[in-house]
């Protein structure tokens, strides 16, 4: 294992509410039964609910500063928190930002509400594709980025999630905070630490700051819209970039997948998990996206109804926010 000690090799802003806390919620333990669950709490990291995105726009947006970038391009979906928060984090930084959206058909959706709209509140120019175009999103965000070039203008481009180098080396000093403050604040290991996999960069994050600091406890990956195998087929680039910019070796850590949660695929919900969410906010008082973080706790709840845990144990559930999604017309 490579217990490289931690050196900053990039330029960071000062975005995030950090730490963010760590909180036990007894009533989870009490309704369910099984471990004592703990949430990180990353849905309080400031601008707007942005979660545990803005950790890694703090590394990309001071890059798009020192490379005298006015514009910041990025994609995802039409309800995207990554597009949210990168909206708004570029509203403060006086940056212009153009968002490339998928919908269905490749246009604009009929009801405007949630992070769509905070994108518009925020000031975004948005175009949107289409899901067959989707996959070629890199080369219509660099061909956005080379027309502004030809008008004088420079861009700065954000990958799908920010989940590249610069997105993991945020999300990996994120997880450094946790295994500080587990000794402190639970007092004893922990069983697992449960997250949604997406796009990679969390993944990523997590995988590679748990193998540079000995951490041992299983990393659980719950896909929140594809099988395990794309999961992977991201993290694992993502993690040979670091490699080749930062030094040291391949990670790895005790990470776990699985793709049992789908519900159909991204932003797809079922009955079930409507209930289960709805039944966590009611223990917690927090909020949770149907397609990330309710994924999440309904995977959670799963597996401590399948006895993966015993009693004694602690869990963390890491909270990535998004709760504007809980508050999108699905009918």
């Amino acid at each position: 294992m490579d217990q490289t000690p931690l050196r900053q090799p990039l330029p960071q802003l000062d975005l995030a509410l950090t730490p963010t806390p760590l909180h036990r919620f007894p009533r989870l333990r009490e309704a369910w039964g099984g471990p004592h669950v703990w949430v990180k709490r990353d849905d309080l990291t400031g601008f707007g609910l942005s979660g545990n995105k803005v950790r890694k726009l703090e590394f990309h947006l001071a890059a798009a500063l020192e490379a005298g970038a006015d514009t910041v391009i990025t994609c995802g979906a039409y309800q995207s928190n990554h597009c949210r928060a990168t909206a708004l984090a570029c509203a403060r930084l006086g940056l212009d930002v153009r968002l490339v959206l998928r919908t269905p058909d490749g246009e604009a959706p009929a009801k405007i509400g949630g992070n769509l709209l905070i994108d518009m509140l925020a000031g975004a120019t948005i175009s949107y594709i289409s899901v067959a175009d989707w996959e070629h999103r890199d080369e219509i965000m660099a061909e956005d980025a080379a027309r502004l070039a030809a008008s004088g203008r420079k861009a700065w481009v954000i990958p799908q999630g920010a989940s590249d180098k610069l997105g993991m080396w945020g999300m990996s000093l994120g997880f450094r905070e946790l295994v500080e403050q587990i000794p402190q604040e639970i007092g004893a290991d922990v069983a697992a630490v449960v997250h949604a996999g997406s796009s990679g960069g969390t993944t990523s994050g997590f995988g590679w700051a748990a193998d540079r600091t000995g951490f041992r406890s299983p990393l659980l990956a719950l896909c929140i819209s594809e099988p395990v195998e794309s999961l992977m087929a991201r993290v694992r680039p993502i993690w040979q970039s670091g490699i080749e910019a930062f030094g040291g070796e391949m990670p790895a850590p005790l990470l776990e997948h699985t793709d049992q949660y789908l519900t159909g695929g991204y932003a797809q919900v079922s009955e079930e998990l409507m209930e289960v969410q709805t039944q966590a906010t009611r223990l917690t008082g927090l909020l949770f996206d149907p397609t990330y973080t309710g994924k999440a706790i309904y995977g959670l709840r799963r597996e401590i109804a399948a006895g993966r845990f015993d009693d004694d144990d602690h869990v963390v559930f890491w909270h990535t926010g998004g709760g504007f999604g809980a508050l999108v017309d699905r009918g």
